[in-house]
């Protein structure tokens, strides 16, 4: 191997290194405001994708509305993305508005949106009137080693009939 090659391999080597440190370093956290959006966008990104199961991040395992857990939604999400193969469809979630939570907690939030899920020529599927949504700040695994805030819904004031419910 030449001294070109070794500087070379050398120079690769260290660039590596500075990137998996730069990757694998903790962040400074954004407002819970901001984070509070970046998961209702990552959820919308998942339902646009028919993720199914990275839609099911933005829920906490706490979640509890009406009879609905998180398991039963689930389950009922899959049931629709299933039986609505082939439906091309776009999906829309407006800027929140957070407020803290009415009991002081300041790792939870209430949360104003709404979401839609539109078909051919904006016909709405499903959605579109607001969603009063409560969030808690809870953490999830980065990169294997480090945990990260993320905000989670633990409870949905208005959760409209999904496709396929009662069936």
């Amino acid at each position: 191997m030449s001294k070109v090659s070794k500087i070379v391999a050398a120079l690769c080597v260290l660039l590596l290194l500075v990137a998996g440190i730069w990757s694998l370093a903790p962040r400074p956290p954004a407002t819970p405001e901001l984070q509070i959006a970046e998961s209702l966008q990552e959820a919308a990104d998942a339902a646009q994708a028919r993720k199914v199961s990275q839609l099911m991040d933005l829920i906490s395992d706490d979640f509890k509305t009406g009879g609905m857990t998180k398991s039963l939604l689930h389950l009922q999400l899959a049931r629709a993305q299933n039986s609505g193969r082939g439906v091309k469809y776009d999906v829309k979630v407006m800027p929140p508005k957070i407020l803290p939570s009415a009991d002081g907690d300041p790792n939870q939030r209430v949360v104003f949106t709404s979401a839609s899920v539109l078909g051919d020529g904006d016909e709405t599927l499903w959605g579109g009137n607001q969603l009063t949504l409560v969030m808690r700040k809870e953490t999830r695994r980065r990169n294997l080693l480090f945990t990260e805030p993320h905000w989670r819904v633990i409870s949905i004031a208005n959760l409209p009939p999904l496709p396929g419910e009662g069936d």
